[in-house]
Formats: structure tokens, sequence, C-alpha cells
């Protein structure tokens, strides 16, 4: 059984330090982590780590991208990526020693031609044959983009196999419409697309419940710190771990997501795939990078979740 994960901006991710960064003066730095990033490739080197087979797909371009292809293949992640004309961007993650402080500095989304979306459909077709689970990850930063995810889960419900969409803005508008078989989302995209705000944990279970009612079997919503909810529409668990400390947020929901997914594919029920997801979750904030989990971390994390029903 394998997972096919999807990036429409992937990104080397470049992980930066500096004793204080002050204005108007220049900040000597030094590179710390390089690799392949972006929402899918997280969620597909996390897989990875767990044992479960992936494939990560989406665009690359440029020298750029060919470091992330080359990176992954070394990771032991199987690729098929369509090659772009625009290169593939880099996003800058700094730390600051002094204060602990970040700053996250994302370039823009490459963009792709419609022939170029063709190739990727084509290539989704053809792997649909092979793969048990489809994973729309990130969001498409340029109007040709939009409708992609939408397009993408519409061609899996053709070969019976489901879909989880992790998006936002109108990627994530458009795959909610195409029903997805899971949404997992954050607070701050929940309250986006019901455009007010949803603070309390109240407000939002009736929110994932009125989503859930629409047709789609699962939605999960990660709350940070605060763990996850989910519901199927009969049970809706939420679950949550306390940590002394946190090293990392950077790629928590995608490593949270590998959990679900793992769980999913392996027949898991809710409280199990919430579990894991937690556990997965959690153990990315332990580490440096996006995705950089191990096994015996997720262990130790499973062995710390506390999980209890929400009665609706």
């Amino acid at each position: 059984m394998t997972i096919l994960t999807i990036t429409l901006h992937p990104a080397i991710d470049r992980v930066v330090q500096t004793q204080r960064v002050i204005p108007n003066e220049i900040s000597r730095i030094r590179v710390t982590k390089l690799y392949g990033g972006g929402k899918g490739i997280n969620v597909a080197r996390a897989l990875t780590r767990l044992d479960v087979p992936v494939i990560a797909s989406g665009f690359q371009g440029g020298h750029s991208g060919d470091f992330i292809i080359q990176e992954l293949e070394k990771e032991g992640i199987r690729t098929d990526f369509v090659l772009c004309n625009e290169p593939t961007r880099t996003s800058t993650l700094l730390l600051e020693d002094e204060t602990g402080d970040s700053f996250a500095l994302y370039e823009p989304g490459q963009a792709v031609s419609q022939k170029e979306i063709d190739q990727l459909l084509q290539k989704i077709d053809a792997h649909l044959e092979e793969v048990s689970l489809v994973l729309l990850c990130g969001s498409g930063q340029t109007e040709l983009l939009e409708s992609t995810f939408s397009e993408i889960i519409l061609l899996a419900k053709r070969h019976g196999k489901p879909s989880i969409i992790d998006s936002s803005g109108k990627s994530l508008d458009g795959g909610i419409d195409s029903k997805p078989d899971m949404v997992k989302i954050n607070q701050i995209e929940l309250s986006e697309y019901f455009k007010q705000p949803l603070n309390t944990l109240e407000e939002q279970v009736a929110a994932i419940l009125y989503l859930q009612a629409q047709g789609i079997s699962i939605i999960a919503l990660s709350r940070g710190s605060e763990g996850m909810i989910a519901t199927n529409g009969m049970e809706t668990y939420e679950a949550k771990i306390q940590v002394n400390s946190i090293v990392n947020v950077v790629g928590a929901g995608d490593s949270l997501l590998a959990g679900v997914s793992k769980t999913l594919l392996e027949g898991g029920d809710l409280k199990e795939m919430v579990r894991w997801g937690v556990a997965c979750g959690t153990a990315n904030t332990q580490v440096r990078g996006a995705g950089f989990i191990t096994k015996d971390l997720v262990e130790r994390m499973l062995a710390q979740v506390s999980i209890w029903e929400i009665k609706t």
C-alpha cells in the first residue's frame, strides 16, 4: 500500500542562525540545515521514516528543483515530479540565538503553465492504479492552480481511491466542494473558511461537525499546542500531549498528517488516527526540520497521548 503526496509549490528549506538581527547592520549567519521542503514533501519524509511507502509528486524547476529531487532520493523517497520552466523557490527560517525568536521568510511559489498542470494530472492518473491514498498538500498560489486539487480529488474518485486535502484559501474551498474523503485543517484555516473567528473549542467542534455533514467522511483540526480534534460525525475525539520544551514547530502539522494517513492506510479507527496524529505532530516539535521524526521518538510520544471522546 502506497501513498501519493502532491506539492504544488515545493521549496528548498534553508535554516540559518545568527546571534541577533539588528536593523541596518550586517548579520553574520550560519546555515544549519538545507533540505527539500513543501507540505507534501514534508509529509512524504515523515511517512518514509514511519516505513510507509510513498511517492512524492508535484512540480520542480531549475537547479533548486534538481537539488530537492536528488536529496529526496537520498532519503529513500520515491519521486515523480513534473519538471517545469520556473525554478523552485527557497524558504528561509532565521533563528536568533540570543532571543530564541524565529523569522520565516517565504518566496512566492513558482508559476506553472496549463501544459505543465496537464502533465501533472496525467502522472497522477497513471499512479492512481498503484496507490491507495492521495494527499493534497499546500495551496495553489496562481489562478491556474487554484482548481488543481479539486480536479485531482475528482480524478481519485473516478479511480475509487480516497483523498485527503490539507490546504488553504481557494484551493481549500474548491477541494472541500469536491468532497474529499478527509479534510485536515488548522484553526486559522477553519476561521478563514467560515469567515468568522472560531476561538473556542465549542465553536471549532460545531464547525467541523458542520463540514463533515456536507459529505466528507472525516474532518481533523490541528490546534497547535492544544493537540487536535477530529470527527466522523458519529464520534469526535480530542487529544494532546504536554511536552517540557519545543525545538521547532515548522512541519508539525505535516508530521501530524503523516500519522493520520498511516493509520487510515492501515485500517485504524478514528481514535487511533487521532492518537497517531498528535504523537507524530508532537515528535516533529522535538527535532530540527520538517518531517525529520523517528519511529522511536513517535513511540515515546504515543505513550504520552491523552485522548478522550467529546460528546456532541
